[in-house]
């Protein structure tokens, strides 16, 4: 100490150089986009937007980011861009942690990252930023949060749902001057290539979130989801696969207990129709078809999912039993545990690879080993001996039928789809008889035409990729309901139901009971989606009152008819 002044005293780190040394921290563009989308998702927003700018040499130089989340209050926004700073530091509840993801990961990509967020309740956007460039010459040396008049032009709307009303709240963030993106780059992937890979990255890592409702934009085309197990429909899979040749086969479903959490092994078998031959799905023959299931690269892959969000596909080394091999593609492997075990995986903060410690590895090998080589000698044996199966669905529903119609002649008359010609009507109808998969059984095919032309409201069984229920055809008044046989009541609920009242299953009396309670719960259920989806929109009683009355008037109409049948 000399005068007073310590002369071994120091900042405890230079910001400018810590800042370009912690843009190469390991992310790469997947997971670097994944921590916003993380914490979009914590901010519980719906949607959740991605758009790419690039230059004249196809070089990306911004991506922007908006969702509808509940924003950021204006107390916070400055500090979200601080090194180190997290609303939810360490908590282990949600998808993110330590407080790094996002400032770090929008530099691993860009030199600036802007932020301009509405918090639910507020009416105007609040501005932060971080400029590498502005802390290196000493201009930017604090983070402010200030009040703007507006968003920047070239994004106003971006913040907007498709029929241009604007989000309530949300958060727009901006990567700008990116240098790591470079199109065609000497090292490295190429733009187009990273882009790509994100597209698979966003749609296999939030699939569990896609497919609770969750929408992701990337490049205004919504991202389907995709799961490497085959067990969460997308309208992708189902395309390629057909919906007959879906769900895939659960071979194991075990639990290991750790610390009272529990981590889930699951294992599949892909679904015959892309392994029926040897060499198909990705490799020879049928690769073109397979192409956008991703199998060809995928042998002996894991995804560890961690609350829910995948942070790791790829090869553990040494878990399978024996070497891996060339149709190990067709076997599913997820391990899914709880974020309060993430040191039993040893999760980096990038939140990019997990690898369980060595004991936990051992037992995951142990489990897995019977239901791997299971799989294997049912894909082996399914080489040998590949059959195609279709089926056939014959129509019924005439009781329900005919007390609709009979209770339709005092009914007010429908008035959907007036003025519809004779020529529509017949392609119409053609359009259905398609979907039910009648059309080239003529005697059959003209008895429900008939049947459709003669009833004011009939119903057909039909099966279609989606999540929807049923669909409806209007008509003159008329309405045509198809049944999608795809979706999980119809399977699970309804199609038990009418085995047992057509007298096609042999049922004991504990069954009935059995069968009782979960008709009870599954209609107690389907009440309580109906109020789930009218829960999205925001004046539900407004949009939905009149259906609401509407239908639980034609319900007591229909059921008292119904009841005088049976």
């Amino acid at each position: 100490m000399v005068n007073g002044v310590n002369l071994m005293e120091s900042d405890i780190f230079q910001v400018d150089k810590a800042l370009e040394s912690w843009r190469d921290s390991g992310f790469d563009l997947s997971t670097a986009v994944g921590e916003i989308v993380d914490n979009s998702i914590e901010a519980r927003s719906q949607i959740i937007k991605i758009k790419t700018f690039q230059n004249q040499e196809k070089n990306i130089e911004t991506i922007a980011f908006a969702d509808d989340g509940v924003g950021i209050t204006p107390e916070i926004l400055a500090q979200t861009l601080k090194i180190g700073f997290s609303t939810r530091y360490n908590q282990r509840k949600g998808l993110g942690r330590f407080g790094v993801g996002m400032k770090v990961a929008a530099l691993s990509q860009g030199r600036r990252i802007d932020i301009f967020s509405k918090a639910t309740g507020q009416k105007r956007y609040f501005h932060a930023y971080l400029d590498l460039d502005l802390i290196a010459d000493g201009s930017q040396t604090h983070i402010n949060s200030t009040e703007v008049d507006s968003l920047p032009t070239e994004y106003r709307g971006f913040m907007r749902w498709k029929d241009g009303s604007e989000f309530e709240s949300g958060t727009l963030i901006i990567w700008s001057k990116i240098d790591r993106l470079v199109n065609e780059s000497t090292y490295g992937n190429s733009a187009k290539e990273a882009t790509q890979e994100l597209t698979k990255f966003l749609a296999r890592a939030y699939r569990v979130q896609l497919d609770q409702g969750l929408t992701i934009e990337l490049d205004e085309k919504i991202i389907d989801l995709y799961d490497p197990l085959f067990l969460i429909e997308s309208q992708r899979t189902l395309k390629i696969l057909g919906a007959h040749n879906f769900p895939a086969e659960v071979l194991d479903c075990s639990e290991i207990e750790l610390d009272g959490e529990k981590v889930t092994i699951t294992v599949t078998l892909l679904p015959e129709s892309v392994r029926r031959v040897k060499g198909e799905g990705g490799y020879q023959r049928s690769a073109a078809k397979y192409k956008d299931l991703y199998l060809k690269d995928r042998d002996g892959y894991v995804s560890i999912l961690r609350n829910g969000r995948e942070i790791y596909y790829d090869i553990i080394p040494r878990l399978f039993p024996t070497r891996i091999e060339n149709i190990d593609r067709f076997i599913g492997v997820e391990i899914s545990f709880p974020a309060v075990l993430d040191e039993y995986f040893q999760v980096r903060n990038v939140k990019r690879g997990a690898e369980p410690v060595k004991k936990l590895k051992d037992e995951i090998r142990n489990i897995l080993e019977k239901p791997i080589r299971a799989a294997r000698k049912q894909i082996q044996a399914t080489f040998s001996n590949t059959q195609h199966e279709e089926r056939k669905k014959e129509l019924d529903h005439t009781k329900a039928i005919d007390a609709v119609t009979e209770a339709e002649k005092s009914s007010l008359p429908g008035r959907a789809g007036m003025g519809v010609t004779e020529s529509e009507q017949q392609v119409l109808i053609a359009d259905i008889l398609e979907d039910v998969g009648v059309s080239n059984n003529h005697e059959l095919a003209n008895a429900i035409k008939q049947q459709i032309q003669e009833r004011p409201i009939m119903l057909v069984d039909s099966s279609w990729p989606g999540k929807e229920l049923f669909d409806i055809t209007h008509f003159n008044g008329r309405a045509i309901v198809k049944i999608n046989h795809r979706h999980t009541f119809i399977k699970e609920i309804y199609n038990p139901i009418k085995e047992v009242a057509n007298n096609k299953t042999e049922i004991e009396s504990g069954e009935i009971i059995e069968l009782a309670r979960k008709i009870e719960t599954a209609i107690d259920v389907l009440f309580m989606a109906y109020a789930k989806a009218e829960n999205l929109h925001s004046n539900p009683d407004e949009v939905y009152g009149d259906l609401r009355t509407q239908w639980g008037y034609f319900t007591s109409a229909y059921v008292r008819e119904a009841l005088k049948t049976l």
